[in-house]
């Protein structure tokens, strides 16, 4: 009763148009005041401040500057050149360069919205000026963008490993081989319909001369990702920390760059990351309250015996959670999912027997692919708007990228150790 209530002010405040913090507040302040549930109001605010209160949650607002800062470096076009030398000469050179930038760039911001958003505002443009279509053109960055949070580093792991107590660390290298997959079928993918569509490669042939160059004015690029993943895995840095590095790194590379030794650029890049942290820690402060009632609710003890009367196969069980996921994708953005969910959900797994970080990683690549899922999908919408195209347009398209996200994440799932490979191999 009391999480179909719940849920149920959730989607009527969602559908009302209330930013998605305020709707996740309002439910469950509404909740309170509707059943007794035995939370007294003198403790909301101490439960608002401590579900922001975190070491490890400090590491968002670092990896958000380090990667505006990166960004405002001119990075992007570095790394959208480096894409261009590699996959350019394919069939639909341009859609796969910008797959491949996607790729590249997750392992600078760690932000799916950043990644679309910078990917987006330099690719669109072009792809439709070379002859793409624009409703192609706008879903392959938003589907790309779908890698960024899995590739590390990733302010969703950071998210989920907090809320969960699941090392961080392990959640980064964990994504690396899935977000890999994604990437690469996602080019297949994008493969099939450059060619049924005809689109043309970028430049003729595969060249080594200008995979040299750009690799070099590049590097800097894929230096970040290597120091973050390598302090981490080597014990030098917690998460918290290598953001810390990664800001300072980004820092000095804007310096040697010339493009950050104005102060009126540094400062937007510090006000604009401050604008994206405070909304992750509003969304924090009031889903701690949603998840608290969640857990006195015994949601999970609900998903739990829910499951078994369906089916007893751990892996089925996993198939209806990410439906689950899926279905709340619809209506609410991935970062509130997560927080909501990922506490109740955590123990569901664990009582399912899944390893931790596997099942965080499922259920991360899940949130994301509802990422691009209508009627919300937040990256959906934002690429859209770059395109300056209805959403609606983008649907049919949608379909087969959003198969083949789907496609990868069964992999995923039936082999675990696309998940746990690199972490038992580089983490005790």
């Amino acid at each position: 009763m009391v999480v179909l209530l719940l849920f149920g002010l959730l989607i009527t405040f969602v559908f009302m148009g209330i930013p998605v913090a305020i709707c996740i507040g309002l439910a469950a302040l509404t909740t309170i005041l509707l059943v007794d549930i035995g939370i007294p109001f003198t403790l909301l605010p101490s439960q608002m401040f401590s579900g922001m209160n975190s070491f490890t949650l400090m590491a968002i607002p670092f990896f958000i500057l380090a990667g505006e800062m990166m960004n405002r470096a001119g990075l992007t076009i570095r790394i959208l050149n480096l894409a261009e030398a590699i996959v350019g000469h394919i069939r639909g050179g341009l859609a796969h360069v910008n797959i491949l930038a996607s790729m590249l760039m997750a392992g600078v911001s760690g932000s799916g919205a950043a990644d679309t958003a910078a990917i987006g505002t330099a690719m669109i443009s072009t792809m439709k000026e070379k002859g793409f279509k624009a409703n192609f053109a706008v879903v392959v960055t938003a589907a790309s963008a779908t890698v960024g949070p899995i590739i590390p580093p990733s302010v969703l792991f950071i998210l989920y490993g907090f809320l969960t107590n699941v090392s961080v660390g392990k959640l980064f290298l964990g994504g690396i081989i899935p977000g890999i997959l994604m990437g690469l079928g996602l080019m297949v993918t994008s493969y099939i319909i450059c060619r049924k569509e005809g689109y043309e490669k970028s430049h003729e042939k595969f060249e080594s001369k200008r995979l040299l160059k750009r690799t070099k004015e590049g590097f800097v690029a894929l230096l970040v990702p290597i120091v973050i993943i390598g302090s981490i895995s080597t014990g030098f840095a917690t998460a918290t920390e290598s953001g810390v590095i990664a800001v300072v790194l980004a820092f000095i590379i804007g310096i040697l760059f010339r493009t950050l030794n104005n102060f009126e650029t540094v400062k937007n890049a510090v006000i604009s990351s401050t604008h994206t942290t405070a909304i992750i820690f509003l969304i924090l402060a009031t889903s701690a309250i949603f998840s608290n009632i969640l857990v006195r609710a015994q949601f999970q003890t609900v998903v739990i015996d829910t499951l078994q009367t369906i089916t007893s196969s751990p892996t089925l069980s996993l198939l209806l959670i990410i439906l689950f996921i899926f279905i709340m994708g619809m209506f609410v953005d991935v970062t509130p999912i997560l927080i909501m969910f990922a506490t109740p959900l955590a123990i569901v797994g664990e009582q399912l027997g899944f390893d931790p970080v596997f099942f965080g990683v499922v259920i991360v690549i899940a949130s994301m692919i509802g990422s691009v899922t209508p009627p919300v999908g937040g990256l959906l919408l934002i690429s859209a708007s770059i395109g300056q195209i209805p959403i609606a347009s983008t649907f049919r398209i949608l379909i087969p990228f959003v198969l083949t996200l789907i496609f990868i994440l069964l992999i995923v799932i039936l082999i675990p150790g696309t998940v746990t490979l690199i972490p038992n191999l580089f983490m005790d």
